[in-house]
């Protein structure tokens, strides 16, 4: 009997440890309220529900444990047998990948994808519309209006990978590009200031020669038929600047290259300036300038009435040359020297700075000192002055030493100080260059001078002819390795890339403005039968006839090309109509000027 307890006793402590230690006990501490749902099926039903946990608990810690494996076994991978390289969303690179991945795979393969509608100019939205040309004449004979409302709706979205890790192949290599987004905080209030995103893009292999490849292949894509374009940049805003970059200039405008053949201006000051230029951005002249410790620069001066083309010439040049516009307004109110001079530093190698009317930028010597200088100069001899002027300069220099802005030693340090940027060509523009400072346009800050001046009667021929000869499209222009300028066909000095027009069968021409002028202007018999052409057009013979007539009736140097072109533009379907009405207007305009008014009767 005694001998029977012990057992008894060991064998309840022996069921008791395998009850605490089965998995229905297990689940149950884990699980809260799993026994009495497991006790309602089990006698409700008949079915054990311990053992589809237990199934399901062990398929989470298999999955589990393989996760875990893949993890440590990717990262030995990666480590040591994949190669990746990283870019900011800060560098342009960034936008010739997206541009890229975008266009050239349509990541149809990925479930995360990002939708976003991309900024196109005009000319560019017009050479992707489909759609049959609109007439502005109805059946009737009535002028039909356009009407964008539905624009937008046309406009097709642009799809690019989701922010994520992505896959795909490209010439038979497997690539990883994972996209993150990066917060970034500013120094003085710790708040979220700008983010950006960086891209990393990796492949298997120890070398990264084929990311290299991707991103030559990205950026030759992107780039394709950008010979086409001018990009115009300015700088970005102040809270931007600060980090520093190429991301202080943001692009805000692609325009199609503007021939230098529309630019109005003599031939010879034309080649004189695409001469200059070419020899000037030719490498062998940097180690030129090197050899002899010249300064690596050159500015240049377009200067005349306003409507003259300095403009134009600029972005026939920047065309021509194929370099970016950096256009900078020294008016802007946010604008510093120590910011002017961060945006010189942070300029490509070889592009074009704009200065436009930089007379208006106030750009003059203090007037204290140099009031100051005339009193006290000489051998102690006193000299006659104004003290009312002298304390009114005064008390505005000392009322304006806090007052932000660029002065003029600020630009002369930024244009050729000793921490100027090299390679670039400088473009100043002004109305009226008898108001800048003899130090600012000396030899060495400006190096060309080139006078524009109002249009002369060859000049106004030529601009009738262009205006009504055959339009050449935007997809017929490319640049070619050529030597002969569009302007005269003569040679360059040094042989550089000049635009070369080429037509197309299908050219495009705007509809013609829907008006029953004809029947309102009556033909003069002195009239030509040359002239008296029906429907507005005239063949290359017979327009150079008119466009010689035409330029004789306006006087030499009385009016602008822009004012000339805006003549024609309200008649750009129809040379005999503007040279029926062309008298009339120089006369309306002659008198405009003689008054010194603004307004013009027509």
């Amino acid at each position: 009997m005694e001998s029977a307890f012990p057992q008894a006793t060991g064998n309840i402590s022996n069921e008791t440890s395998s009850m605490n230690f089965s998995p229905s006990n297990l689940l149950e501490s884990l699980i809260p309220g799993y026994g009495p749902i497991q006790k309602f099926l089990l006698f409700t039903f008949g079915f054990d529900v311990t053992v589809l946990v237990s199934l399901g608990a062990i398929l989470w810690l298999s999955i589990r444990l393989s996760r875990s494996t893949w993890t440590v076994l990717w990262n030995w991978v990666a480590s040591f047998w994949m190669s990746e390289i990283s870019i900011t969303s800060r560098d342009e690179i960034h936008t010739h990948i997206i541009h890229f991945l975008a266009h050239k795979y349509t990541v149809s393969s990925s479930r995360r994808l990002m939708a976003e509608t991309p900024s196109r100019s005009t000319w560019q939205l017009d050479s992707e519309d489909k759609d049959a040309p609109q007439t502005l004449v109805d059946a009737t004979g009535k002028v039909k209006y356009l009407n964008f409302s539905n624009q937008e709706a046309k406009s097709t979205p642009r799809f690019t990978p989701a922010i994520g890790s992505h896959n795909f192949w490209h010439n038979g290599t497997y690539f990883q590009l994972r996209r993150k987004e990066v917060s970034m905080f500013s120094d003085y209030s710790g708040g979220p200031l700008r983010d950006h995103e960086n891209v990393t893009i990796s492949c298997f292999g120890r070398s990264s020669l084929p990311i290299k490849t991707l991103i030559q292949d990205a950026k030759a894509h992107y780039h394709q038929g950008h010979r086409q374009k001018t990009i115009i940049k300015r700088p970005a805003p102040k809270e931007m600047r600060r980090w520093g970059g190429r991301g202080a200039w943001v692009k805000i405008a692609e325009r199609p290259c503007r021939p230098m053949n529309t630019v109005v201006l003599d031939d010879d000051r034309k080649l004189d300036v695409l001469a200059d230029i070419n020899e000037y951005l030719n490498p062998a002249t940097a180690r030129w300038y090197a050899n002899r410790g010249i300064p690596y620069r050159r500015g240049y001066l377009f200067h005349g009435p306003p409507g003259t083309g300095k403009t134009s010439l600029t972005f026939a040049l920047a065309g021509v040359f194929g370099l970016d516009i950096h256009v900078v307004s020294l008016l802007e109110p946010t604008l510093t020297e120590e910011d002017l001079g961060m945006l010189f530093t942070n300029l490509p190698a070889r592009c074009i700075v704009l200065l436009e009317d930089i007379d208006t930028a106030g750009l003059i010597r203090n007037e204290a000192a140099a009031d100051e200088e005339n009193v006290t100069k000489g051998n102690g001899e006193e000299k006659d002055f104004n003290v009312k002027s002298l304390t009114k300069a005064l008390k505005k220099a000392n009322d304006e030493d806090a007052k932000k802005g660029i002065s003029l030693s600020g630009l002369l340090n930024v244009i050729d100080g000793v921490a100027s940027h090299e390679g670039r060509v400088l473009v100043m523009t002004t109305n009226h260059p008898e108001k800048l400072d003899d130090a600012l346009i000396r030899d060495g800050r400006v190096d060309h001078q080139v006078a524009f001046r109002n249009a002369t009667q060859k000049q106004i021929e030529e601009l009738f002819e262009r205006m009504y000869a055959s339009d050449v499209p935007d997809t017929g222009m490319a640049v070619s390795n050529t030597t002969t300028t569009p302007i005269t066909g003569s040679k360059t000095a040094a042989g550089n890339n000049i635009l070369e027009v080429k037509k197309k069968d299908s050219e495009l021409t705007p509809p013609p403005t829907p008006t029953n002028y004809t029947s309102q202007v009556s033909v003069p018999d002195s009239l030509t039968p040359l002239e008296k052409v029906q429907d507005g057009k005239v063949d290359a013979e017979n327009l150079s006839k008119i466009a010689l007539e035409f330029s004789t009736k306006i006087p030499d140097d009385l009016l602008s090309p822009a004012e000339i072109q805006g003549f024609l533009l309200k008649r750009k379907k129809d040379p005999r109509k503007a040279l029926l009405e062309v008298e009339k207007w120089v006369e309306v305009m002659r008198e405009t000027k003689e008054s010194g008014s603004k307004v013009r009767a027509v």
